[in-house]
């Protein structure tokens, strides 16, 4: 596991990563399939350079060169972690590559409705029957927020705003005042056009659940390269087909097969991957989940695997279990196909859910089970905690392995976060979030933001006090104050 690293060189220059001095100086040429890289910072115990002109650097020899991790530090690219030991000094051309991005977003998973605890200080934060290992190891592999948020209560909302880094108070089916706000949403900055300013090699995807309605502009219009369309609010139980309209054929797949179709996303997402890895360029992919939307579907061999477990108060609800077994072995099978791949140490992988689990949930019996979002109020189409907070990590080169974050993060944080690292020089416009690259390098506790606080809205929002429907619900959120 990588030490944690700053980006900050002044910061780097203080950091001492191992004991034991190099007689020898380290030298290489940092390069890219493009030519040499200039002005990269280049750092090994408490010596610290940076690449010339023609991408070369030298870290003389002395007491503070130490043998350890080296660090090389390029904007817009992926860092990368060298270990050198006194025999192997001269380290000749590095190469940097270009960072992917891989964004999981499941739908309608409550931040408790993992095997994980999310909160360490409080055993009621998982699930007391739900098993999801290959998420429990996802977490473990990255850093983890406790306080992890969707932008929106409910599935469009969120879409949005990912796309933007707009909160859902902004978009015109909340109310907001917003003149030719169909066209205008389309002009805005989006992951594509961001990622294309910064390199045009970069190839990008949209798969699984769309759903930004309203308007439904398609991927395309948004500088999606390939996507399975404006797929709308269905169950995913559609193979990957294309009706005459362009749209997925929701009638092609027996959903018993591939319950929301889990499998058929993963198996194209990776095929994705492995065509741009294949190709030597740059890619950003959303996977978006059908699952744990609505109508609950699942194989019918986990069904009976999950009525073997032992039964439990909050979460012992068999059919929901066996769905949410079945999207962890399908994200599982997207991790094993990442390392396959060998993108690892250059790959940024984002996995959150579009909003919090439903406040009820419906057992086999016609029964229906509540407080399933316990310890947090309420759930799906509230602004209150159970409404918004989601299981929320992230994996990337340098990042401590089982970390855990406290400070707020949000999915209007994702646009400027990617824009942060890949170095473009697009204009965001007026955005709700901040990139949280120093957040997760450690080089900072707080998210800079246009405004210090994040925003929640809901026009369709559930009243807390009643349970029936009410005008609106907003919140702000600064700090550990909301």
């Amino acid at each position: 596991m990588h030490q944690r690293f700053r980006y900050n060189l002044a910061l780097l220059t203080g950091l001492l990563l191992a004991s034991t001095s190099l007689s020898a100086a380290v030298t290489g040429t940092v390069t890219h399939k493009s030519g040499p890289l200039q002005g990269c910072g280049v750092l090994a115990g408490q010596s610290a350079a940076v690449s010339g002109a023609d991408g070369g650097f030298l870290l003389p020899a002395g007491e503070g060169l130490a043998a350890g991790t080296l660090r090389i530090d390029c904007k817009g690219f992926a860092p990368k972690f060298i270990d050198i030991q006194s025999a192997d000094t001269a380290l000749g051309n590095i190469e940097l590559k270009r960072p992917n991005f891989i964004l999981i977003v499941s739908d309608d998973q409550g931040w408790v409705q993992t095997s994980t605890q999310m909160d360490p200080a409080d055993p009621e934060t998982k699930s007391d029957y739900f098993r999801t290992p290959n998420i429990d190891s996802f977490f473990a592999s990255g850093i983890k927020f406790t306080r992890g948020y969707s932008p929106g209560t409910y599935c469009m909302p969120t879409r949005r705003s990912i796309q933007v880094s707009h909160s859902p108070l902004r978009h015109a089916f909340n109310g907001a005042s917003v003149e030719q706000w169909t066209s205008a949403y389309k002009e805005l900055a989006t992951i594509p056009k961001v990622l294309k300013d910064a390199d045009p090699d970069y190839m990008t995807a949209h798969l699984g659940k769309w759903d930004l309605r309203y308007d439904d502009p398609d991927p395309a219009e948004l500088g999606y390269d390939v996507s399975d369309g404006a797929t709308g609010n269905g169950e995913g139980n559609v193979d990957a087909k294309k009706d005459e309209r362009g749209r997925m054929d929701k009638s092609a797949l027996n959903p018993s097969a591939d319950p929301k179709v889990i499998f058929d996303l993963t198996r194209r997402t990776s095929e994705f991957m492995r065509q741009q890895v294949e190709a030597d360029k740059p890619f950003f992919v959303q996977l978006s989940h059908y699952a744990l939307h609505l109508a609950v579907y699942f194989k019918p061999e986990t069904y009976e695997q999950v009525l073997g477990w032992e039964k439990v108060d909050k979460h012992f609800i068999p059919s929901v279990a066996a769905m949410l077994k079945d999207l962890d072995d399908g994200i599982g099978l997207l991790m094993k196909n990442i390392d396959e791949l060998g993108i690892g140490d250059h790959t940024y992988i984002i996995f959150m859910a579009d909003n919090g689990g439903r406040p009820t949930q419906n057992l086999e019996d016609g029964r229906v089970r509540e407080r399933v979002n316990h310890p947090l109020s309420v759930g799906k189409h509230s602004i209150y905690e159970g409404g918004i907070r989601v299981p929320f990590a992230i994996i990337g080169p340098g990042l401590e392995a089982g970390s855990v974050i406290t400070t707020a993060v949000s999915g209007v944080d994702i646009l400027p976060t990617i824009a942060d690292i890949v170095g473009s020089k697009l204009e965001l416009g007026d955005i709700d979030g901040g990139s949280i690259k120093d957040l997760v390098y450690r080089d900072s506790d707080v998210v800079e933001r246009p405004r210090p606080f994040l925003v929640f809205h809901d026009k369709s929002a559930t009243v807390k006090a009643t349970g029936a429907k009410g005008d609106s619900e907003s919140a702000l959120m600064q700090g550990d104050f909301k």
